[in-house]
């Protein structure tokens, strides 16, 4: 298990090094390039420590430091992804394990087919459909301006609060985060739907878990004791391909709700042609992928090592 572990950190340092020479790669060799008279090794030396230590430079590359990108930037854009995963996975987890369970039912069959139109629907008419329906003052609900751009706080700021009123102030920063958590809710739920469905259905056909049918006194007991631990290993990896997904998403809707993160961080970049945010924004995006594919790999090393797998297959 140690070996493992330390081959997928090593794997994760080549990439991350490799993603740092391509975003170096894409300053230094862009047109008008403030650091193309220099040598590629000296370029990559002061792109990161102009980035690091936000010092005044001749020609500096950076408008912000590493904490203000943070702070301003990637904070809120974290904050809506993870909102986006939790409702994802606390609605899609339950819908695919009773999908999985009742494979030929009715309502399995009805949950594919609404599942098929939703994914097979651009992400941008979910949206518009959405911010259209929620434009609209029903008069039983409490109209919410979702026009505004994300506050100046964020969840650390609240908690590192004196102020006593936090919940008030929890209330007022996810009110703004509703309607876009929903709409990139719908993708991930129903990958996750679709993942745990098909896992769930496989590993209940097993012999192993008919035999503990007819043992166990309590479907239930069989559910939790055999079924998902057997399970929930192989849905864990099989997740995180929603980030890749979800990161796009965030920042379509970024975009079109106009609300500050990498989105519109990356939209401002291309209209100003600075190519120092797209290398930071692709940067970025890289080691957020990489590094929850490399965190769930070893969770599931963690709570499920491969020595005590099943050997019933």
């Amino acid at each position: 298990m140690l070996i493992y572990i330390i081959k997928k950190l090593f794997s994760f340092l080549i990439l991350l090094f490799i993603l740092t020479l391509i975003s170096v790669s894409i300053v230094y060799f862009s047109p008008n390039s403030p650091i193309s008279h220099l040598s590629f090794y000296q370029s990559y030396y002061d792109f990161y420590y102009q980035l690091f230590s936000y010092q005044s430079f001749a020609l500096p590359l950076f408008q912000k430091n590493v904490y203000e990108i943070l702070h301003q930037i990637l904070l809120p854009s974290f904050e809506l992804g993870l909102l986006a995963i939790i409702c994802a996975t606390l609605i899609g987890f339950p819908i695919g394990i009773i999908s999985g369970l009742s494979d030929n039912s009715k309502f399995s069959h009805f949950l594919r087919l609404i599942s098929w139109i939703l994914y097979a629907s651009p992400l941008i008419w979910i949206a518009i459909l959405i911010i259209w329906v929620a434009s609209i003052d029903w008069h039983f609900v409490q109209h919410t301006d979702y026009t505004k751009t994300i506050s100046n706080s964020s969840l650390l700021d609240i908690f590192s609060a004196t102020n006593s009123n936090k919940l008030a102030m929890l209330v007022d920063h996810f009110k703004p985060l509703f309607l876009p958590a929903l709409i990139l809710t719908i993708q991930p739920c129903i990958i996750t739907i679709q993942i745990v469905s098909e896992r769930v259905n496989l590993i209940a056909n097993k012999n192993y878990i008919k035999v503990a049918n007819i043992r166990e006194n309590s479907s239930l007991k069989v559910l939790f004791r055999h079924l998902l631990p057997n399970a929930i290993p192989e849905i864990i990896p099989q997740l995180t391909y929603n980030i890749t997904t979800l990161l796009f998403s965030i920042m379509v809707i970024e975009i079109l709700l106009n609300r500050a993160g990498v989105g519109t961080w990356l939209l401002s970049g291309f209209y100003k042609q600075d190519y120092s945010i797209i290398a930071l924004t692709l940067l970025c995006c890289g080691i957020i992928i990489s590094l929850l594919t490399l965190l769930s790999e070893i969770l599931v090393v963690l709570i499920y090592s491969p020595q005590s797998r099943t050997i019933y297959e």
